[in-house]
């Protein structure tokens, strides 16, 4: 409607109320188009962070290329740290481990191993592995959801709310001017000066500033969000956010930050609470980035004793090899193993030797 009354302005040759007209819509238009952009702009430069090139064997070389240059059956090398550039296939018989967080909302990284899928956007927390990409781009599992949620296509209540009031107030507006147009008409008025009476009710009927006021007003509430460090992509959302009673949301990752943390020990009787996370220390390292070994080792500061033997946790290893061999004390010539597992292996083995030599 308010582009009708723009039309019916200018047939009217009433320009400056054309010209009012005009620019409202154009600063409605304004306001929204520079907020997105900045969002997208904003957004753009967090993926520019990601990985943007990946190891491949090309020619028979390792080389590194950039990630949209991927294609199936390419073979890439991940290592610890790396962000899963792709999907892939893992070849190397390595065990592996994955965080996909990200993707599923599992606090706990996933074990990985030869024929698995690793999901484009995951990272590697532990081991190195070639692997064959089999999708990139759109047809990942992570581009197929991001192609879901674009094409989801949901209208907002702060959009339909505005689209309900827009319709009542066209069918009252369209009322009125066939009311006026067919009075005029009858009275034998000039087409000129019946057009003038269609403006004006036209005019009247609308607010044609509404748009502009309610684009404002949201982008207010954009920039407030934005120096909290939060980015609105859509300005609808503004109001969408404010108007939730209830919000179902994933936890990890979303209202948490992924990261684990003790909070209580549980001891047999005769240990203490101290003894049993300085063995816990001794069977962490920092650099394997395992959360629980993050964990374990923010409590609790590690011994000072000399580690003979370390052996990185692996389930299909931890039957038959102890984690960590290290001395019963700084001046003890014995040698005692820490081992780490679930509770119920570690409770069986115990159950079988009393100690380890």
């Amino acid at each position: 409607m308010i582009e009708a009354a723009l039309v019916l302005s200018l047939a009217a040759r009433h320009w400056t109320d054309a010209g009012i007209i005009a620019a409202l819509l154009l600063v409605n238009g304004l306001v929204a188009f520079t907020e997105e952009h900045q969002a997208a702009g904003t957004i753009a430069a967090l993926r520019r962070r990601l990985a943007t090139s990946a190891r491949a064997l090309r020619d028979g070389a390792w080389t590194s290329v950039p990630v949209r240059e991927l294609v199936p059956g390419d073979v890439v090398r991940v290592r610890l740290g790396d962000v899963i550039p792709a999907d892939l296939r893992v070849l190397d018989d390595a065990a592996l481990e994955v965080d996909q967080s990200a993707l599923t909302g599992e606090s706990l990284a996933v074990a990985r191993g030869k024929g698995n899928a690793l999901y484009s956007g995951s990272v590697l927390v532990r081991g190195e592995a070639d692997a064959l990409v089999y999708a990139t781009g759109g047809s990942s599992y992570f581009g197929r959801a991001a192609a879901l949620v674009e094409t989801a296509g949901t209208v907002s209540h702060f959009q339909r709310a505005v689209l309900r009031i827009g319709n009542y107030l066209i069918v009252i507006a369209v009322a009125l001017v066939a009311l006026t147009v067919a009075v005029s008409l009858i009275q034998g008025n000039p087409v000129l000066q019946t057009l003038e009476f269609a403006l004006v009710v036209t005019i009247a009927s609308v607010p044609v500033a509404l748009p502009a006021v309610l684009s404002v007003t949201m982008a207010v509430g954009a920039r407030k969000l934005a120096h909290q460090q939060a980015v609105v992509s859509h300005l609808p959302a503004v109001e969408e956010l404010g108007g939730i009673d209830v919000l179902c949301s994933d936890k990890t990752g979303t209202l948490t930050q992924n990261r684990l943390a003790v909070a209580t020990c549980w001891v047999a009787p005769g240990i203490s609470e101290h003894d049993l996370l300085a063995a816990g220390t001794l069977a962490s390292r920092a650099e394997d980035n395992d959360p629980i070994d993050v964990a374990v080792l923010a409590t609790c500061e590690p011994p000072a004793l000399h580690v003979e033997q370390f052996t990185p946790f692996d389930p299909c290893e931890n039957a038959r090899k102890p984690t960590c061999v290290a001395p019963m004390a700084a001046d003890s010539r014995s040698a005692r193993a820490r081992r780490k597992s679930s509770p119920h292996f570690v409770s069986r083995t115990l159950s079988r030797a009393r100690s380890v030599r």
